[in-house]
């Protein structure tokens, strides 16, 4: 009795995601709907937020002699450290703070009907709170790598590292492809937070 719904059936599926601060993406070959969220859980980090990109392999590794050509653009989000998030009518309040931070520097509170369970307030502040602090979007053209070992056109969300002087590391947040006979190239837009380098 929390929310009620009046639309399409995919307007449904997409609050439903965007209520724990996730998003829908379409799979590549198949007729089918994912759910992503923006920071997901990946293998030996916590829990996929910014703050722990550099723990743990990444998804994929980039040479500088791959990359074309680059772009930087300053993407700076809010410096804070806790969101509290909240259902409306029924569901549950949670102080979701970035571990290890006193929870002091406070985002706005968000709101959602589709806020009743721990699980999904977590999710939703995690989505705030990684999104917070200074960063980049940077944007690479590089030529799509295919076999053994390469990494082919890249899937938004995942973890690439490149190994510049200073390695540094981002998720993948746009992908593109472009053919012009002979050569197929990609562009990619990174995330890259500044406290992770």
């Amino acid at each position: 009795g929390a929310w009620s719904h009046q639309g399409t059936p995919l307007d449904a599926v997409q609050a439903i995601a965007q209520a724990a601060g996730g998003y829908l993406q379409s799979h590549r070959n198949n007729a089918t709907l994912l759910t992503r969220h923006p920071y997901s859980q990946r293998a030996g980090d916590n829990p996929g937020a910014p703050w722990g990109w550099l723990t743990g392999p990444a998804d994929v590794d980039l040479a500088l002699d791959a990359i074309i050509t680059d772009g930087v653009e300053r993407r700076d989000g809010p410096d804070i450290n806790a969101v509290y998030v909240s259902g409306t009518s029924q569901g549950v309040l949670a102080h979701v703070k970035r571990t290890g931070t006193a929870g002091d520097k406070l985002s706005a509170m968000v709101t959602d009907a589709l806020i009743t369970h721990a699980d999904a307030a977590r999710q939703r502040g995690l989505s705030v709170l990684g999104a917070a602090g200074s960063k980049y979007n940077v944007r690479l053209e590089l030529p799509v790598l295919t076999g053994a070992s390469q990494p082919g056109v890249l899937e938004v969300g995942q973890l690439v590292q490149v190994n510049a002087a200073s390695p540094w590391r981002g998720r993948v947040r746009a992908v593109s492809a472009a053919y012009k006979r002979p050569t197929l190239r990609q562009t990619v837009t990174l995330e890259r937070h500044l406290e992770t380098v």
